[in-house]
């Protein structure tokens, strides 16, 4: 059903490819990450290769620059797939330390010294935008740059449940270990709340391929069944699928 799901919803929007491999370096493929700032944006579907060509071209050697600086750890951009509000997920890795605001108003400055125009186009196109900075926590990470899609499980839970709740998923994660292994997915990071958004805890799964994801779901439910006591803390739950930004050109 939930691959049915996403198939409706592609047919409906745009054909999704994996993207080159400037797009990222993986944000939260950096071992040395321990923080992640995300900013979503919901914009009209033609204008997403507008975008790609502004992300490509210019921001991607901005924040290449900001890597080699040592202000970030690394960034990424990921594209709609099914679910959700937002069609865009650009986001910075950093460390405890990393000033994110100085980072993204770096590479803003950076765009619009570099095509005024186009980042205008791009800000007029906003539908709507958030931010949110999350922790990285456990993970198991195999090759996630070359991951094609990202599968994120979003979940609310009251912060006094949060010891109790990190304690359980420790019991499921080696699950999710052997998954990696026998190559249904291509690894995962937990996302833990920092400031923003109405989620506090993230578990992001990568995929090589879309037929997989069903199988790894039937293990994630074989480890997880609804009656396991994780269920019975989550205050709310949201599913939502990226895929990489394809070549538009």
């Amino acid at each position: 059903m939930l691959k049915k799901l996403m198939i409706i919803s592609l047919l409906s929007s745009v054909s999704i490819s994996c993207a080159d491999a400037q797009t990222s370096t993986d944000a939260q493929a950096a071992p040395e990450a321990t923080r992640i700032s995300i900013a979503s944006y919901s914009v009209r579907f033609s204008d997403i290769p507008a975008f790609a060509a502004l992300y490509r071209g210019a921001a991607v050697p901005i924040m290449e620059t900001l890597v080699e600086d040592g202000m970030i750890s690394s960034y990424g951009v990921w594209m709609h797939n099914t679910g959700g509000k937002y069609n865009l997920r650009w986001h910075l890795a950093g460390m405890e330390g990393t000033n994110f605001e100085q980072a993204w108003t770096s590479i803003i400055t950076g765009l619009d010294a570099a095509d005024s125009g186009a980042l205008e186009a791009f800000n007029r196109s906003i539908l709507a935008h958030k931010d949110e900075i999350w922790n990285l926590g456990v993970r198991n990470l195999e090759s996630p740059t070359e991951a094609s899609y990202l599968y994120e499980n979003l979940f609310k839970v009251n912060r006094a449940d949060l010891a109790k709740w990190n304690e359980l998923w420790g019991e499921v994660l080696p699950a999710l270990d052997e998954a990696i292994s026998e190559g249904l997915m291509s690894g995962y990071v937990v996302e833990e709340h920092n400031m923003g958004g109405e989620f506090n805890w993230n578990l992001v799964v990568f995929f090589d391929d879309w037929d997989t994801i069903d199988d790894a779901q039937v293990v994630f439910f074989e480890n997880l069944p609804l009656d396991h006591e994780i269920w019975t803390m989550a205050i709310a739950h949201k599913d939502e699928l990226w895929a990489q930004m394809p070549d538009m050109n």
